[in-house]
């Protein structure tokens, strides 16, 4: 969500297909229709044809699927059409292991769709001035594995939930409203700029072997 409202606050039209069954972007949207960003359009993705019929549909830049974490339909045809599959987990060994479960996954569904589902495994949900050992022991896991991670973490901030009590984005909150609401920002354009910079070097790499492959 937060990588959304950096986007469309960019002035990049953004389309956001909730596919969580609980809904918590499309009751947000509802509950706070002036507060949507105008450059973010939110869409209902609970159903596989849902969620493929709000890809097909959408003409922006951008497309954001939220997934919910089970291994089902939905999951399968969002990664079918992702250009990135964003993987969170937080700085724990069961996170880690979950992870590694999630790449499997993906690893199954590029044989069924027969391309590479480029993907990133990424912290969220981490302390703003700690580091872990745990989260080091990962990294280096990870690394070990040959398994991509981004530099970037979202941290943990009350100013990421607010929103949706609040309505609006992450610009619009105000001091008086949570801590540092420009610390949420700043980790937030951090983050989206590394995940643009991502997608666009996987869709070099990907132009690149295309043009090798035919000659």
């Amino acid at each position: 969500m937060s990588f959304a409202f950096v986007l469309a606050n960019q002035g990049i039209s953004t389309t956001i297909i909730d596919a969580d069954p609980n809904g918590p972007i499309l009751k947000w949207a509802a509950r706070f229709p002036a507060g949507v960003p105008e450059k973010l359009t939110v869409k209902n993705g609970v159903g596989a044809e849902a969620v493929a019929e709000a890809i097909q549909d959408s003409t922006d830049p951008f497309i954001i699927v939220d997934l919910e974490g089970a291994k089902n339909i939905e999951v399968s045809v969002g990664l079918g059409r992702a250009d990135l599959a964003l993987i969170p987990m937080k700085g724990s060994q069961l996170d880690a292991d979950e992870a590694v479960n999630v790449i499997k996954f993906i690893r199954r569904q590029e044989l069924i769709f027969g391309r590479k589902i480029p993907y990133r495994v990424f912290f969220s949900m981490t302390s703003p001035v700690i580091e872990s050992k745990g989260m080091r022991d990962i990294v280096s896991q990870f690394k070990e594995q040959g398994i991509p991670m981004l530099k970037a973490s979202m941290v943990e901030r009350a100013a990421f939930q607010l929103p949706f009590k609040l309505g609006g984005s992450l610009y619009d909150l105000r001091a008086g409203e949570v801590r540092k609401p420009e610390a949420a920002i700043e980790n937030a354009e951090v983050f989206a700029e590394e995940v643009v910079a991502t997608v666009v070097a996987e869709h070099k790499n990907a132009a690149k072997v295309k043009e090798a492959a035919n000659g």
